[in-house]
């Protein structure tokens, strides 16, 4: 159950979206760009580190939704399971991982240290900076879920997930955009 008066019957976060779709079609627009365009990062290692960051700020929706996608996507089961707990068997991701973890739980504590242990295992800064914008998102995604109080189903997961493993987030976009205008 939603904690608002009016997002009683919000199943996921579209509805959120769909609430105020001119307010949040800005955001829409960002979360596709940092999720959809081309980067170092593939489609799979951003939805794994929007898991972890999701799993370590304790938003179920987030992670059930996050689950979703990689399953649709087709990752190894095991390897979804790692992610959330922050864990990966190639050091690139482990570094991603590691560095996620850390800006989401303390961000004031991150150093150049955090940069050079990326850099140390061959990500460029731009990658480097998909980091920071997808930690960033989820963070902020995380707490606007968690403050409504939506929690979604696993029916909605398996929904949302094969839509976003097959089209990304364009048609969130689409859809908002849609009943902004």
């Amino acid at each position: 159950m939603s904690f608002l008066s009016y997002s009683t019957t919000f199943k996921g976060v579209v509805d959120i979206f769909m609430h105020d779709p001119k307010g949040y079609l800005p955001f829409t627009q960002l979360m596709a760009s940092i999720m959809d365009t081309d980067s170092e990062l593939a489609r799979a290692e951003r939805e794994m580190l929007a898991l972890y960051v999701s799993a370590r700020n304790a938003c179920h929706y987030c992670v059930g939704s996050h689950k979703a996608v990689l399953c649709a996507l087709d990752v190894d089961p095991a390897l979804i399971a790692a992610a959330e707990k922050g864990q990966s068997k190639h050091s690139k991701m482990q570094a991603v991982l590691d560095f996620g973890g850390k800006l989401t739980q303390a961000p004031g504590a991150v150093d150049e240290s955090d940069i050079a242990a990326l850099r140390q295992v061959g990500w460029s800064d731009q990658a480097i900076e998909d980091v920071i914008k997808v930690v960033s998102l989820f963070s902020f995604l995380n707490r606007l879920v968690d403050g409504m109080g939506v929690k979604g189903s696993a029916d909605g997961f398996v929904q949302a997930g094969r839509m976003i493993a097959e089209h990304g987030y364009g048609p969130v976009v689409q859809m908002v955009q849609g009943k902004a205008i």
